[in-house]
């Protein structure tokens, strides 16, 4: 009879000695065994399992464990303890550094990882697109808007908002005829009064078709051709 009795499947040999199964050891098979041993204050709970302190994980509690976790890329080497990559501060790997990869363009400046802070006019991850609004006055006679609320006048004319011509004005004149439909009064005679014997003249509007010449008028700005030497 063994006393205690032999736990987790031992067998009782002879008085108070067990035969124990693999993975368990000690008078009354009540020791668990671990072939690798548990490490940084783990314990061995059952066959080849560690219960591991707080800070550890991992089959033998080998793994240091940082709560919160390390942030972008950062790894953990001890506990609570992060390595950050290049550029990276903190604790936690949290503090972005003020690099930037691709260089900031038309007077931005880099303020974070990556972050570019754009001048007012310009926008965009480098600050690489410009901002063109409607330009206020408008661009006069076919001028483009710019930025900057600059105009690019076209040939033959100047200004701030090319209002200006350089270049004489043509005037274009196309005759041409279309026909209208036009009332027209009329007059006829037919016999009136109580008994028909007198004559009155009486008025009618007949609708007529009529041409008319009309003028349809062009203006363009023409400017002298340039001599090609």
């Amino acid at each position: 009879m063994c006393s205690p009795p032999c736990g987790h499947g031992g067998t009782c040999m002879r008085h108070n000695m067990c035969q124990c199964p693999t993975g368990w050891a000690g008078p009354g098979c009540q020791t668990a065994v671990c072939e690798l041993p548990c490490t940084n204050g783990g314990r061995c709970v059952a066959p080849d399992t560690c219960q591991c302190p707080s800070g550890y994980s991992g089959g033998q509690c080998l793994i240091p464990v940082c709560s919160p976790s390390c942030l972008n890329g950062g790894k953990c080497i001890d506990v609570n303890k992060c390595v950050c990559p290049s550029g990276w501060m903190g604790a936690r790997c949290q503090i972005e550094p003020v690099r930037c990869e691709k260089k900031c363009e038309n007077g931005g400046k880099c303020m974070g990882y990556n972050t570019c802070r754009c001048p007012l006019g310009f926008l965009g991850t480098q600050c690489e697109t410009a901002v063109i609004d409607p330009c206020v006055p408008p661009c006069q006679h076919g001028a483009t808007c710019q930025q900057f609320n600059k105009c690019a006048c076209a040939e033959g004319t100047a200004g701030h908002r090319c209002e200006k011509l350089t270049c004489p004005i043509v005037t274009t004149k196309v005759s041409t005829s279309r026909a209208i439909r036009q009332g027209v009064r009329e007059s006829y005679v037919e016999r009136c009064g109580p008994l028909g014997v007198q004559l009155c003249t009486k008025y009618r509007i007949n609708q007529v078709r009529v041409h008319v010449q009309v003028y349809v008028v062009g203006y363009k700005i023409q400017c002298p051709s340039r001599t090609k030497v």
